[in-house]
């Protein structure tokens, strides 16, 4: 409800209502699969960063093709 006065007046029925609203966030259900393929992707990953000398700020590059490597893409 808005006043005259352009202020919103919430009434007690209002606050119970917008009380008991329940949002939930999605669920990704992650398997051992993904796990292991991740840590394989880490781990070539790192390999490329040793293999550069431990140069940062190559991290995105060295994942995406490291990612490639493991994928066999």
């Amino acid at each position: 409800m808005i006043q005259a006065n352009g202020v919103k007046k919430t009434t007690a029925a209002a606050s119970r209502v917008s009380a008991k609203v329940k949002v939930e966030a999605p669920v990704v259900k992650s398997s051992k699969s993904n796990g292991d393929l991740a840590q394989k992707i880490a781990q070539k990953a790192y390999e490329l960063y040793v293999a550069r000398g431990c140069a940062n700020g190559h991290d995105v590059e060295d994942w995406a093709k490291a990612e490639k490597i493991v994928r066999g893409s």
